[in-house]
């Protein structure tokens, strides 16, 4: 459960944490400030880098896991093991943060259980502290480990690369938050849609598709069917839905025509093609099964 946390001032000046972002390409400081609010009393968090994510990021197309790699490498994150469990821990969390005398004990174990081999810096970080203004220097040492990684963060990111199943599955992930379908899941069929379009938009464009289709009242279940037209087999049916689904996402005036007057246009559009058009069965199968699982 998410709690309401503090932050200092000079969080937002700290020097290692911009440089560690710069080389990672990684939402570093962002994430960081939100894993405070997903941190118990004592700074320590459950390791389950996907559900982190959904409470800190669940917008960015981002792998979260390699952002919890990326602060252990400056010391500003531990990961610890206990019975098989993994956990993490904000080092420096107690210092800064003033906790609610009614907030319970942590009911995590102690970083001093670990069992195995904790997972810390490979060096001493360059400032010991989160929240404190850094020190001048600017070394540069990893960062070529920084750098290779940061050409595999952007390769999934790229036209035409092959979607890793963590992609995927974000992007699913993004849709079920979207419209509301908690109990859906992620068959061959949508994982294939999702995948297809991929190999034209980048993940970004996938989800501000799925965002555009949200925002059309006529898609969400006000039509003469009572019925919802959001499924992922509709919406990514092609580049031509994909493309008008983005279109109706932006809030940006094109030319002579007012926002409403293009939104109208574009709804129009889509209306024509899906609701006046012949049943495909192969889609219309996978937006009653959608339908189903947001009801």
């Amino acid at each position: 459960m998410a709690r309401i946390r503090t932050v200092k001032p000079e969080l937002f000046k700290h020097e290692d944490l911009f440089e560690l972002e710069q080389e990672t390409g990684l939402p570093i400081r962002l994430a960081f400030v939100g894993l405070f609010t997903c941190c118990d009393r004592e700074g320590r968090f459950k390791w389950r880098p996907r559900a982190l994510k959904l409470d800190v990021l669940p917008y960015d197309m981002c792998d979260f896991s390699r952002v919890l790699d990326a602060l252990i490498t400056r010391g500003f994150v531990r990961k610890y093991t206990v019975n098989g469990e993994e956990y993490g821990v904000i080092p420096t969390f107690a210092k800064h943060q003033i906790i609610n005398n009614r907030e319970a004990e942590s009911e995590l174990p102690s970083p001093e259980e670990d069992q195995g081999k904790s997972t810390t810096s490979t060096r001493e970080p360059r400032v010991s502290d989160a929240s404190t203004t850094p020190h001048e220097g600017k070394g540069r040492e990893g960062k070529g480990k920084e750098e290779e990684g940061k050409g595999r963060e952007l390769s999934v990111e790229r036209r035409g690369a092959t979607p890793d199943r963590d992609v995927v599955a974000e992007v699913f992930a993004y849709w079920q938050k979207t419209m509301d379908a908690p109990r859906a899941q992620l068959d061959a069929k949508r994982g294939k849609a999702i995948k297809d379009a991929l190999k034209l938009y980048d993940p970004r464009q996938v989800c501000e598709a799925i965002l555009g289709c949200s925002r059309s009242a006529w898609h969400m279940g006000e039509n003469d069917r009572r019925q919802k037209f959001n499924g992922l087999g509709l919406i990514l049916r092609d580049a031509e839905h994909i493309d008008k689904f983005i279109e109706l996402a932006s809030k940006r005036t094109t030319g002579p025509e007012s926002i409403d007057e293009r939104n109208a246009r574009i709804l129009a559009d889509l209306m024509r093609e899906d609701g006046q058009a012949p049943a495909d069965a192969d889609v219309f199968d996978v937006d009653m099964t959608e339908v189903a699982d947001a009801t």
